[in-house]
């Protein structure tokens, strides 16, 4: 596994700005990769509050680190709360094989701060607009309108941000919606009047009594393939955060529909959560969700669904990623370790984590992430085929 170092120069680094630093990446053999000045600030909400912090990093040159494309903007995600340190790379398999617009591709490294050991992290590509990440227009800060005022935008749904001057709440599922590109909608009225006022057409029409005419109701606003995988890849993971209450990305292309997407956080997913019903195999969570409940009751949205995961199933896609499980935990054995010698949680429950009925290990932890996918594979399976027409 490759390991980063981080140097702030002893500088302590803070969630909301960035201090200057010095990286220095490194593969397994201990040869260098990519070196050079950064800047490092915190990230995340509750994340922030663990002992193992997350971070964001801002190179001054854009590298490609690992395989991935070259960037500035990086993250190291620690999952903290995730004691198999597998559960954000596994449902980002899930995006790939579903084939969505764009999913942030990562690799695990270990990191060491200041000298410090500070344990497994995973590299992670910034949700953020580009070439080689969300591919739509950037939207230009002097733009108040025109046809460019359609696009493109990057938010997400954020129902801790309420309030924020770059938020804004939907009327009949009062969602909170803020933005990532342009971040400060604030800043630029007209550009945030013109998404709050497509979003609320998109519900309107959804909610309508006409909703699910193609020409008119929601397919007319949503991009109904984004939706299906969106609502698939949660649905799979049980992720108690994605049924449209926050770390829900969404964004519009210019001239172009709402897609969902990118997939981001699901620490607490694949049964990692005591609330919510988190920890049960069985149950529908996601179309709990206001607007998916809605759709599911467009047939045709059903079925869609359905026989976008028979596809998944008939073509060996569930299968695969049962095995890309097993592929990562065996190269994650060693490394993980080290990890939870610097953080000693196997017995300690963080956040909404589950309390064990049997002695913590790693092992029993994978183990347990393996046997909630089996189990939540064949529940939904079964529930599909019992609905799929005759």
């Amino acid at each position: 596994m490759a390991t980063i170092d981080i140097d702030t120069g002893a500088q302590t680094i803070e969630r909301e700005n960035y201090v200057q630093a010095t990286f220095s990446l490194k593969d397994a053999s201990g040869a260098t990769l990519s070196t050079g000045p950064m800047d490092i600030r915190g990230r995340g909400n509750s994340t922030w509050g663990f002992e193992k912090k997350p971070y964001r990093l801002r190179l001054d040159a854009a590298a490609a680190l690992l395989g991935m494309p070259d960037s500035r903007h990086w993250v190291l995600l620690a999952n903290h709360a995730d004691k198999t340190l597998l559960r954000n790379d596994i449902t980002f398999e899930i995006g790939r094989q579903l084939g969505m617009a764009w999913t942030p591709r990562s690799r695990q490294v270990q990191v060491r701060l200041n000298g410090r050991y500070d344990g497994v992290y995973q590299l992670t590509e910034h949700i953020r607009i580009g070439s080689q990440r969300v591919r739509i227009d950037e939207l230009d800060p002097a733009v108040t309108g025109g046809p460019e005022i359609s696009g493109g935008y990057l938010m997400q749904i954020d129902e801790d941000a309420t309030g924020s001057p770059d938020c804004f709440i939907t009327a009949v599922a009062v969602m909170t919606i803020c933005g990532e590109d342009p971040e400060e909608f604030s800043a630029v009225p007209a550009q945030r009047d013109y998404i709050a006022r497509y979003m609320q057409d998109a519900e309107n029409a959804l909610f309508g009594a006409d909703f699910a005419n193609e020409a008119t109701g929601y397919a007319a606003y949503i991009d109904v393939e984004s939706a299906i995988q969106y609502y698939l890849a949660n649905e799979l993971v049980k992720n108690v955060d994605g049924n449209l209450r926050r770390s829900t990305y969404l964004f519009k292309p210019r001239d172009g529909k709402l897609h969902f997407g990118p997939l981001w956080d699901f620490d607490l997913a694949i049964g990692n959560a005591t609330h919510l019903g988190g920890t049960e195999v069985q149950g529908w969570h996601i179309r709990g969700a206001p607007w998916f409940t809605r759709l599911f009751e467009d047939p045709r949205f059903a079925e869609r669904v359905a026989a976008t995961w028979r596809a998944m199933k008939s073509d060996g896609r569930l299968d695969a990623l049962l095995a890309y499980v097993d592929r990562r935990a065996i190269e994650s054995s060693s490394a993980q370790a080290d990890n939870f010698e610097r953080w000693p949680i196997m017995d300690t429950n963080i956040f909404f984590n589950v309390s064990w009925p049997f002695p913590n290990s790693w092992d029993n932890e994978v183990a347990y992430l393996r046997r909630f996918l089996v189990e939540r594979i064949a529940w939904i399976d079964g529930q599909l085929e019992a609905a799929a027409p005759p």
